[in-house]
């Protein structure tokens, strides 16, 4: 069988998974002195040591992540149409269509709630098969290795604009300028849903062309070893950058960091609690390491909640991106326990 190699897309360093089928480990690595993982020690019953289903434990976390990417794409899709379905009856009848917007602002928030838990999937792909990429959508392009379009941003930030347009005295001018901005905002809303779509289409669960089934679950080892790249471009690449943007809100962090907490330990809102993730599968290795793992992820995750309660803060939003290079160190070495080989390169030159 021959191996995948699978790369990160985004700008700066890279990092290879590699090694697949996954190799058994020896020896295991050391973990990382800091921060005290038993601070952040898990509920005992989700540790791997108690599954014990019939099924591999790395297919088991294969298919749980699938499920959670199904599920949450589903959402995302689900939710943006919503909006997009208010936003089209608000161009078109304002005033009396007008009164359904603030539920189709919860919507919209909800789907980009639900999106961030599924933006890792991006990064699951082989970067060398045209085949892959496109069976797996980038709707905000945050692997493509140039500017992000965020489709979210961009509607929020014309409804922020709508709301000063309508909050003083209306007159001809002002009434011409909002009619104009909700048709922009009609059509971003149609591109959005367009794009979640599509990606929920690539995580169809009785699709046989899908991304999930043609590529993600034909191998459960080759799957795990795609969940750690995913992981790694958040933790790496993707949270950095918006943390060092001023235009990034702390929702668009806060929720990305929860997402690798989430995805590390197999946790999803939409499906049943207590499925296997990587946190599982390391631990069966190595207990320290993956508590390790565990305990910088937590670390992350409330420091990214003090960002967002005071996020001008710059020393608050140092710590963060020092414990972002924690997590992504601890998630190399958790990589490394189960024989997942992360390879960190330069970039070609353009």
């Amino acid at each position: 069988m021959l191996a995948v190699v699978a790369c990160l897309l985004v700008s700066g360093c890279r990092w290879e998974v590699g090694k697949v089928p996954l190799p058994r480990p020896s020896p295991t690595p050391s973990p990382s002195p800091s921060p005290v993982a038993s601070a952040f020690a898990p509920n005992s019953t989700r540790t791997a040591a108690t599954v014990t289903a019939a099924a591999p434990l790395s297919l088991q976390v294969a298919r749980a992540n699938a499920d959670m990417m199904t599920e949450a794409s589903e959402a995302a899709a689900g939710e943006v149409k919503r909006f997009a379905t208010s936003a089209q009856r608000v161009a078109v009848a304002p005033v009396t269509a007008g009164g359904e917007f603030a539920a189709a602002l919860e919507s919209l928030s909800a789907a980009a709630e639900a999106y961030r838990r599924t933006e890792a999937a991006v990064f699951y792909v082989d970067p060398d098969s045209p085949e892959e990429l496109r069976a797996q959508p980038d709707p905000l392009a945050v692997g493509s290795g140039g500017e992000p379009v965020d489709l979210f941003a961009e509607i929020t930030a014309q409804i922020k604009q709508l709301a000063r347009l309508t909050a003083g005295r209306m007159d001809e001018e002002t009434v011409g300028q909002a009619l104009v901005l909700l048709r922009e905002l009609a059509e971003n809303s149609q591109k959005l849903s367009a794009e979640m779509n599509a990606l929920a289409a690539a995580w169809a669960a009785d699709e046989a062309e899908s991304f999930r089934s043609k590529y993600f679950l034909a191998s459960h080892e080759q799957a795990v070893a795609r969940i750690f790249q995913g992981l790694l471009a958040l933790s790496g690449e993707v949270v950095p950058a918006l943390l060092r943007s001023d235009e990034t809100t702390p929702v668009e962090i806060t929720g990305r960091v929860k997402a690798v907490r989430d995805i590390y330990l197999g946790l999803s809102p939409e499906g049943p609690a207590g499925l296997p993730g990587l946190h599982d599968l390391v631990f069966v290795s190595a207990p320290a390491q993956a508590l390790a793992t565990y305990g910088s992820i937590a670390q992350a995750v409330a420091l990214a909640d003090a960002v967002a309660m005071a996020p001008g803060n710059a020393e608050t939003r140092r710590q963060l991106a020092d414990a972002l290079a924690n997590v992504t160190r601890q998630l190399e070495f958790s990589a490394s326990v189960v024989g997942v080989q992360i390879v960190e390169v330069e970039p070609a030159a353009d």
